[in-house]
């Protein structure tokens, strides 16, 4: 009998086995990315690029693609009994199509608790969609920025979270700070600093703060 390929993971060592995960290929699907977070990507480096992980991410993206990704993402969400889904621990909503896929399943499966950060805000026909989704229960919103970019207009529900690379920013608006790994030294107010990155928290899981 054959046995369909699941589209979620289970998180890594960041997120936690609490948190089912799904990501894209970084970059190609980032239509709001900048060239601090191009430069910055930590889904370039790593693990992300073994020829395993990149067949991974690029098989999600041709699934994204299918007319009925929306129902199998829903059908998988409610049969593993989902608590808590992070979209695109790499990769964005690279057009409105695919981001009317995902609210479709979040208002469909209200029950996990729904989390991601994103810079398609910037793009004109995705944003309308991303504040839907901020303005759901179930779905935490993260806008990210960084030196080169910056938030007009900030919808009921969504949170700011700022990516420091350079000594001495000081950004005027934001709810959460991660920092390049040298600069991980505490220098805004306690409560801006990432928990894990601080190491007051071993994951994701055990922290919370970016989707309760």
């Amino acid at each position: 009998m054959h046995t369909q390929r699941g589209l979620l993971t289970i998180g890594n060592g960041k997120l936690g086995e609490g948190i089912h995960v799904w990501s894209l290929p970084a970059v190609s699907t980032c239509p709001g990315r900048t060239p601090t977070c191009t430069a910055n990507c930590y889904a370039t480096k790593s693990r992300f690029i073994l020829d395993a992980v990149k067949a991974r991410l690029d098989w999600n993206y041709q699934q994204s693609l299918q007319t009925d990704f929306a129902d199998r993402m829903a059908t998988e969400i409610r049969r593993k009994g989902c608590q808590v889904v992070r979209v695109h621990v790499s990769g964005d909503y690279y057009n409105a199509e695919y981001a009317e896929k995902w609210l479709w399943v979040m208002r469909n499966r209200p029950k996990p608790r729904y989390f991601f950060y994103t810079r398609s805000f910037k793009i004109a026909d995705i944003a309308p969609t991303l504040e839907q989704m901020a303005a759901l229960k179930c779905c935490r919103v993260w806008y990210s920025i960084d030196k080169d970019s910056s938030v007009d207009r900030i919808p009921d529900g969504v949170r700011l979270a700022y990516l420091q690379v350079d000594e001495g920013e000081e950004p005027e608006l934001l709810d959460l700070r991660f920092a390049v790994r040298r600069l991980r030294k505490p220098r805004f107010a306690l409560s801006l600093l990432c928990p894990q990155e601080q190491g007051k928290a071993e994951n994701c899981g055990d922290c919370g703060k970016c989707y309760r």
